[in-house]
């Protein structure tokens, strides 16, 4: 369930019930302020739903008023224009954003292995159109290769998907804590825009933070 924090006729969130508790914990939002939820529109104090969790010292608020950690920007494309644009090209255009997300997860966490899976996938991709413009001039039937160019593609295409899921929850709920949590059946079926719907939905959640952050 969601939550939405009012203040001074604003409204802010959505945020869970985890977040409210993080940010509570580091005094961002107060245990005093009003909170409505998406069961009920009636506000009631953010204590009464986060229920006993340390309230911060007076402290910590000076250290949330800090500025965050400057990590690099994402792709913020959105994901419905990732599919209409892989749709378009056969899916020449979701392999290369692929690599555009996998190249922006390397630069947040330099172990990520899902960039140089992710471009072993591209120059299978690019084997698998030549065979088959090849054997459309030459009027042959493609080459048995294609098949196994087509079986270690869809391979390494999975493989990249479920390591870039996994360096996307190490760095989201860890060094950036947005508590991301990311479907195994999502990732395998659609891979790159499911994780784009995501990171708009990170993106659009850091706004609002910012916004809260200017109103206190």
């Amino acid at each position: 369930m969601n939550y939405f924090i009012q203040r001074e006729g604003q409204q802010y969130g959505p945020y869970t019930l985890a977040d409210l508790q993080r940010y509570t914990a580091s005094g961002e939002i107060l245990v005093t302020d009003m909170a409505t939820s998406e069961a009920s529109s009636e506000a009631v104090p953010v204590s009464q739903i986060i229920g006993t969790i340390a309230v911060p010292a007076p402290a910590t608020r000076i250290a949330a008023d800090q500025p965050a950690a400057d990590f690099p920007r994402p792709p913020n494309l959105h994901w419905g224009l990732v599919l209409l644009f892989g749709t378009l090209t056969c899916g020449l255009f979701s392999i290369v954003w692929d690599i555009v997300q996998a190249s922006w997860m390397r630069k947040l966490e330099p172990a990520s292995r899902a960039l140089y899976i992710y471009i072993g996938a591209a120059v299978l991709l690019v084997l698998i159109y030549a065979a088959s413009v090849g054997a459309a001039f030459t009027h042959t039937p493609a080459a048995p290769m294609a098949s196994l160019f087509q079986l270690a593609y869809a391979v390494i295409l999975i493989w990249g998907r479920f390591s870039l899921r996994s360096s996307m929850e190490e760095h989201f709920n860890g060094p950036d804590p947005m508590g991301l949590s990311l479907s195994g059946v999502m990732t395998f079926f659609f891979g790159g825009i499911y994780f784009q719907y995501h990171i708009n939905d990170i993106v659009r959640r850091k706004h609002q933070d910012a916004l809260y952050r200017m109103s206190q």
